[in-house]
């Protein structure tokens, strides 16, 4: 299981999801979401995104913003760009932080190496 964690601006992220989700087509077994860490507030700007970019992974946003308590247990940081974890079973096996576009090819290596 792949799961992104995005703060900031929806649009800045077009280029990493639209990553994520090539990289989800190429390992049909990863199962993939993406959350921006903000509130409904996003909702709008989240459709768009998905709509505009054709995106069918899950994307979605904190019911209750970036205070969100359940989001504390993965430990992810208030002040990374995105966080980019990858499950096997019930554990964190890769922790990926600030990761770009160009960053990605290193999280699609590691869940290759997962799916093997």
């Amino acid at each position: 299981m792949l799961a992104a964690f995005i703060n900031g601006d929806v649009s800045k992220s077009a280029d990493l999801v639209n990553g994520i989700q090539k990289m989800s087509a190429s390992h049909p077994k990863l199962k993939t979401f993406v959350v921006y860490m903000g509130g409904p507030e996003l909702k709008e700007s989240i459709s768009k995104l998905a709509a505009d970019k054709g995106l069918s992974i899950p994307l979605t946003f904190l019911p209750k913003g970036a205070g969100e308590g359940d989001i504390g247990a993965y430990k992810i940081s208030a002040s990374a760009k995105n966080t980019l974890l990858l499950w096997s079973r019930t554990r964190v096996v890769h922790n990926f932080v600030d990761v770009t576009r160009d960053s990605l090819t290193n999280v699609e290596k590691a869940a290759a190496d997962l799916a093997k």
